[in-house]
């Protein structure tokens, strides 16, 4: 192993692709250079390969120069000359980085595409290396593979750790990981395929398929099930890695084919991993599209100027490449040539506004784009979502807002949102900028923007102080489209956040008891271990639901979350919050105070997302019923369609009253700086207060009054296990306010658990069910007139709050 760091300035180009061409190639390439004698002189492409996530391809010659063209940025670039290659490779985790292998003594360089410095050398291997290759479920494995030898490489160590030697006569023709990474296939030029698993490199399989003769090219689909057989011999094999048997043999003679000289499966947007479209090189240079579930051949490419020598196709399907014979490139957009395929021979003569090269807005455009959205409403079908995102364990970045929408069912109100839009900024969120750091002025307006929205649609949202945190990551992603993003995160407070606010802005008592019960189910040593240190729910469930656990995960992790919460029942989230603390458990465990654990919910820890997720379903398939979520929560609605949306009630009135308290103390005294406990602490005393007015003026007696107490102390700590406050006839008027003050801002989810552990396990659950039943209507009719003249008195403060709201405007 060695490392270069030298570097050379590198001088980008303007890169400029055709736009809809007939034949789908978007860009031809060749490189042409003019020598001593005044001649031009061609030199030939050898090598490609492609990168998606930022739409790259890199492209050698002959010579050993490297061209790296960006789609995204339409630039190209040449990076220093290595010397002939024989095979590249993105690396999946560093996509800046290429990995070369130059013929050079069979060295493996990792070169930085934008800066081209070599980062690092690895040796071993004794001839030309023709493979490269990267496991998808272990990112630090890499596989390199010449004629004689293939290494399995540790790229945490730069070191090998299995190496597959050959002997003349069954040399390796081709060698790649499955698409999930579980086995390791090598086609051999003695007609034989053998499987490997790759946790242990051990055989599981070798096929020996008698009929196929010389072959060459093996190909998988993109969920691994299936598996493509080809060779010279005019046969096309079909194998099942599920059962490990031959699905379909299929005679090439019929379609004019005699051989085939490389195959490859050409991926296509929601065909699910299960590819139909195999794209086969056949013996002649022609590259023809097969579908193997109608068994005919839609398309031929067969270039005038050369034929095919090799092509490569994109890991989404997106582009794919042909090397022709000449040395020249020609780079395809899939989706124009299966346009173009599908397009029918007369459709040239129809009548058509025509097209010049200035203008690229043509009236044939328009039906198409109708059989498009037709066609993707027909795949956004939620079921079938659900089946690719269990196949693949999330959804394309591309198509992620596209099927958020769907799921979400956003209605595109645009009238009604623009109502919200046109009111403004909120008061509550003008200066929002003071309590976030966000350095992108966009991403300041949109969340600006949202936020106000939100809180013109329900004041609600104006005094709940988690709510910025809540929705910027929504922000970050959707604020290309903030129609979409306001939708999207009010249906999710709609549905995933159900409860959240019955005792705003005080935590949910009854949500954090969920998750206590589940987590006191399903792993014991846990709660007990944080009931010892004192740490409550409102640590390790309030902070990471409050922040929709962006604070705990990666950006790509917290995406894939989200493809799972919303493509599930809304109770998936609070399964989610356990199946976080019981997947970290070694790490809590270790943690020796409060301090240490608060730390811990506020930092993104290392997490297998794979067990994160599974552990999620296990949760939410293996839970009792009597205390599983879903028995409290209403199954899921979308919003209405129509010129408004429909109003968000899920709160008590009362809540308000603390923003209007809030207001009018900053104007009496601006001086002096509240605290939230503060301001929350003298709304509660006032209400406190009226409350007894409305007392001593009935004629209730004194035990009526004394159920009512008892009945409210009773919700507020229906979730505490081992704490019954037994209240007293209420002579003393202060004591008891002040109790009641201290029980509402501590009313959260404190537990005793350090004694008699398991009976408090069955009396939180049963008083959470119990607090649930007693909000049914059977209060006494006295208790009822008390409830109405309090109404009345909050429907006062509104009433000249809204009316304050109106002349500062």
């Amino acid at each position: 192993m060695a490392t270069d760091s030298q570097g050379d300035k590198i001088e980008k180009y303007d890169l400029k692709l055709k736009s809809k061409p007939k034949d789908g190639v978007i860009l031809q390439l060749h490189h042409t250079i003019r020598g001593s004698n005044g001649e031009s002189k061609r030199i030939r492409f050898s090598i490609g390969t492609f990168e998606d996530t930022h739409n790259k391809l890199a492209c050698v010659d002959n010579v050993g120069n490297v061209f790296i063209l960006d789609f995204t940025d339409l630039q190209f670039w040449k990076l220093k000359s290595l010397g002939p290659c024989t095979a590249l490779h993105f690396v999946p985790y560093d996509l800046d980085i290429l990995v070369v292998a130059n013929t050079k003594r069979f060295e493996i360089k990792f070169v930085d595409i934008e800066s081209t410095k070599v980062t690092l050398t690895l040796k071993g291997h004794t001839a030309p290396i023709k493979h490269i290759s990267f496991s998808n479920n272990k990112i630090n494995n890499m596989l390199t593979a010449s004629s004689v030898e293939a290494i399995l490489w540790e790229l945490k160590n730069y070191t090998k750790y299995f190496t597959l030697n050959t002997y003349p006569g069954a040399q390796i023709q081709q060698i790649l990981f499955t698409p999930a990474g579980d086995y390791l296939v090598a086609c051999f030029q003695n007609d034989t395929i053998q499987i490997w698993k790759h946790e242990t490199m051990k055989s599981v399989k070798q096929i020996i398929p008698s009929e196929l003769k010389h072959l060459k090219s093996v190909a998988f689909t993109m969920n691994g099930r299936a598996m493509a057989m080809s060779g010279l011999a005019p046969l096309l094999i079909l194998f099942s890695m599920d059962t490990w048997k031959a699905l379909k043999s299929i005679d090439l003679l019929k379609y004019n084919i005699s051989g085939v000289q490389q195959i490859s499966f050409i991926p296509q947007m929601f065909d699910g991993g299960s590819n139909k479209l195999l794209a086969l090189l056949s013996s002649d240079c022609f590259l023809h599209f097969f579908d193997i579930e109608s068994l005919k051949i839609i398309h031929t490419i067969h270039p005038e100027s050369s034929g095919i020598r090799k092509f490569v196709v994109s890991p989404s399907g997106k582009y794919f490449l042909c090397i022709l014979q000449q040395g020249e490139v020609n780079i395809y957009n899939t989706s124009y040539v299966m346009d173009y395929v599908k397009t029918p021979l007369d459709m040239a003569t129809r009548n058509v506004l025509p097209c010049t090269s200035g203008s690229h807005k043509c009236v044939e455009h328009s039906p198409k784009r109708v059989e498009v959205q037709q066609r993707m409403k027909i795949c956004m079908d939620s079921a079938r979502l659900r089946r690719i995102l269990m196949q693949y364990g999330e959804y394309p970045d591309k198509f992620r807002s596209i099927i958020w929408r769907s799921l979400l069912v956003t209605p595109r109100n645009k009238t009604a949102y623009s109502v919200l839009v046109d009111k403004g900024i909120h008061p509550a969120y003008k200066d929002i900028e003071k309590q976030f750091t966000i350095h992108s002025s966009i991403t300041l307006k949109n969340l600006k923007r949202l936020l106000s929205c939100l809180a013109h649609w329900c004041p609600l949202f104006g005094v709940m102080k988690f709510l910025p945190g809540f929705v910027f990551p929504f922000v970050k992603v959707l604020q290309k489209d903030p129609l979409l993003l306001f939708e999207s995160v009010a249906t999710i407070l709609f549905n995933q956040c159900q409860l959240w606010f019955e005792y705003a802005p005080f935590p949910p008592i009854s949500v954090l008891a969920m998750i206590e019960n589940i987590l006191a189910e399903h792993d014991q040593q846990l709660l007990d271990h944080f009931c010892n240190l004192g740490v409550t729910s409102q640590t390790y469930a309030l902070k990471i639901l409050e922040t929709a656990f962006s604070e705990v995960l990666t950006c790509s992790e917290w995406l894939i979350l989200w493809d799972h919460i919303l493509s599930n029942e809304p109770a998936f989230i609070l399964m989610a919050v356990v199946s976080y603390n019981i997947v970290q458990k070694n790490a809590l465990r270790r943690l020796q105070n409060q301090e240490q654990i608060e730390n811990f919910f506020h930092m993104q820890n290392p997490i297998n997302k794979k067990t994160f997720l599974k552990k999620i379903y296990v949760l939410l398939n293996d839970t009792s019923e009597d205390i599983h979520p879903r028995r409290f929560f209403k199954s899921f609605m979308a919003l209405d369609k129509g010129t408004c949306y429909q109003q968000f009630t899920g709160y008590p009135k009362a809540t308000i009253c603390l923003k209007l308290a809030k207001k009018t103390r900053r104007k009496a005294q601006t001086a002096n700086n509240y605290t939230l406990r503060e301001l929350t602490t003298k709304s509660q005393e006032e209400e406190i207060n009226n409350r007894h007015i409305v007392e001593n003026n009935s004629t209730e007696s004194d035990i009526s009054s004394e159920k009512d107490l008892n009945e409210n102390n009773n919700v507020i700590n229906s979730t505490k296990s081992n704490k019954k406050n037994n209240q007293s006839n209420g002579d003393h008027t202060s004591a008891v306010k002040k109790e009641l003050i201290d029980e509402i801002l501590n009313s959260t989810v404190k537990h005793s658990h350090k004694c008699k552990r398991k009976s408090h396990n069955k009396k939180s659950k049963k008083d959470y069910i119990d607090s649930k039943d007693s909000t049914s209507p059977k209060s006494s009719k006295k208790t009822s007139e008390r409830n109405h003249n309090l109404e009345k008195e909050v429907e006062k403060l509104i009433h000249s709050y809204s009316s304050s709201d109106r002349s500062e405007e």
